[in-house]
């Protein structure tokens, strides 16, 4: 019997890109290095927290490069999921209070480029559907805890709150099948 290898052969990184990735992966442990102990000698608000998670966002969204799922809705989605968490933190960290406004716009802002992404190619995008359906849900999840749990009724939580549902249905309905199909490759239990 013999086996077809169907995954494709992994590159090999060129010197200087290795050399890059090493001379800043260096220079972001100094700087947080650096960040943390001035916080901690200085006192005060934990700033150095959104610099480690914004030196960690560019090493990687930047300079490493993903093994699986190597796409631009997958980066796309990555890059919306950090962000959020950035803006929250600095909300929680240094200036409370308008992470509830902000937060669901940006939100609903990179929803509607990942469905334009998305929507564009469906033939060729298809395959790559599964972490916008994963991040839509968790978004049309937490945005109605927000709306009816939490209580949070403002414009931007309600337009989130619409525009998950609507693309998730909009998914359903271009994919119908195929949906099925990649839903039942992506979490096979064989």
């Amino acid at each position: 019997m013999e086996f077809e290898i169907v995954y494709p052969h992994v590159k090999k990184h060129s010197i200087a890109m290795l050399i890059i990735r090493r001379v800043f992966g260096l220079l972001f442990l100094a700087a947080a290095a650096v960040c943390l102990t001035v916080n901690l000698v200085l006192g005060g608000k934990w700033w150095s927290v959104i610099v480690l998670w914004s030196l960690y966002m560019v090493w990687s969204l930047v300079l490493q490069a993903p093994l699986v799922e190597r796409n631009l809705i997958s980066q796309g989605v990555k890059l919306a999921v950090m962000t959020v968490i950035l803006l929250v933190l600095i909300d929680w960290l240094l200036v409370p209070g308008w992470a509830g406004f902000v937060v669901p716009i940006v939100a609903y802002g990179a929803l509607i480029v990942l469905a334009v992404l998305f929507f564009v190619n469906v033939s060729k995008q298809r395959h790559n559907v599964m972490p916008l359906i994963l991040l839509t849900v968790l978004v049309a999840v937490g945005s109605a805890l927000a709306l009816f749990v939490f209580s949070e009724t403002r414009w931007p939580m309600i337009v989130l709150a619409s525009t998950a549902a609507v693309l998730l249905v909009a998914t359903a309905f271009t994919l119908r099948s195929r949906l099925i199909s990649e839903l039942v490759k992506r979490f096979h239990i064989k």
